[in-house]
């Protein structure tokens, strides 16, 4: 129970450490320049690499965890104003926490991931209209709640036995489609005023989130049918934004969010390689997110 409890609160607080402080905080603030951002993305790689490597005495996952975090959390402190190098920390901490937050899971603990991503999604989106120059104190909060969940955690192991053989590298394929086109729509309607969504229906866009949370739990359906509806959604997620229907937009964008990013981690977490694993974040995290970004950004230019 007490393992379930810290798994939930690392994995969500940290995903509100990445919405919040990465994805809406330090982009936001540096403009969304590639070139300044561009150390952050490079320490990323460099971390989630080595999230799936042995450190010498350090193998255990959640060693590695504890001193990304503690990294992270000294990192917090100078929030925003961080120069190349320390944008390159800030990129090695969460890198190495992308593979192996994912690894701790067991395939079977789906209601801890939903738990978790409810967690996220709630005040990702609750807090995702303020202003990014002050959200330090958020930082330091979501990294204390996170390493005081991994000290919880230091006796924790995940079994052999809780994972399923590797998977082909060729099914991993549509994870980085669906990553890239949420990385593309989300920057896209973040830059366009009049798709604001966020300020304008903020309850809604929660109440969404948790119902693609619920629908992701119930909906027990193939790997390929799971595909052909994550691609229907995102399809009339598109759809609404060109016609600019903001309500509908704000109802099923995060719904699509919400249930894609369960297949996503579930997909994931039953990696039985850490080193696969942490070699397939690299391109469905940040090659993807960043490819997203960066085609969003060119749209605008051109």
């Amino acid at each position: 129970m007490i393992h379930s409890l810290a798994l939930v609160l690392l994995l969500g607080f940290e995903l509100c450490y990445y919405l919040l402080i990465v994805q809406t905080g330090v982009v936001e603030y540096y403009n969304s320049d590639l070139i300044t951002l561009f150390p952050m993305f490079v320490g990323g790689v460099f971390g989630t690499i080595a999230g799936g490597v042995s450190w010498a005495r350090v193998s255990k996952p959640i060693h590695k965890i504890i001193i990304a975090l503690s990294l992270q959390l000294i990192l917090s402190f100078i929030y925003p104003q961080y120069n190349s190098f320390t944008l390159f920390l800030l990129g090695i901490s969460v890198g190495i926490m992308a593979p192996l937050g994912i690894y701790l899971f067991k395939a079977k603990q789906q209601k801890e991931l939903l738990v978790a991503l409810a967690i996220a999604y709630t005040i990702g989106t609750y807090f995702f209209t303020y202003d990014a120059q002050h959200r330090t104190f958020m930082a330091v909060l979501f990294t204390l709640i996170a390493l005081f969940s991994a000290f919880m955690l230091r006796d924790y192991r995940v079994e052999a036995d809780s994972k399923e053989v590797s998977h082909p590298y060729l099914q991993y394929l549509p994870l980085m489609l669906w990553i890239f086109l949420d990385s593309n729509l989300f920057e896209t309607l973040s830059r366009h005023a009049d798709l604001g969504i966020w300020s304008k229906y903020t309850y809604t866009i929660i109440t969404f989130h948790l119902l693609g949370l619920v629908a992701a739990y119930y909906l027990k359906m193939s790997k390929i049918k799971k595909h052909i509806f994550i691609a229907v959604i995102f399809i009339g997620s598109y759809m609404l934004s060109y016609s600019g229907w903001t309500v509908a937009l704000a109802m099923l964008y995060p719904f699509t969010i919400s249930y894609y990013n369960v297949v996503v981690f579930t997909t994931l977490s039953k990696e039985v390689s850490i080193y696969k694993l942490a070699f397939m974040m690299i391109f469905v995290g940040w090659i993807a997110s960043g490819l997203g970004l960066t085609v969003a950004l060119l749209e605008v230019i051109y």
